[in-house]
């Protein structure tokens, strides 16, 4: 028998957060890092993820660790 788990903290919710936390929509957020706003919708959607080096845009944007972008305490 096969679960679906829904994560609260999924990529996705924590990118959303972020940009919330900087008042910024999709448009100026992927403007910011050179993607499109399809992109980041996507991403928080949970369609797609960033690569890593967009992971490393996004924390070094958002002036963050590793450990708090990916939730781990």
């Amino acid at each position: 028998m096969g679960y679906i788990i829904i994560m609260e903290n999924s990529v996705g919710n924590i990118i959303r957060a972020l940009r919330k936390s900087k008042n910024l929509s999709q448009k100026e957020l992927g403007e910011k890092l050179g993607f499109s706003p399809r992109t980041v919708s996507d991403w928080e959607a949970g369609n797609t993820e960033p690569d890593i080096n967009t992971i490393r845009a996004l924390v070094k944007f958002f002036d963050i660790t590793y450990d708090e972008f990916f939730d781990e305490n």
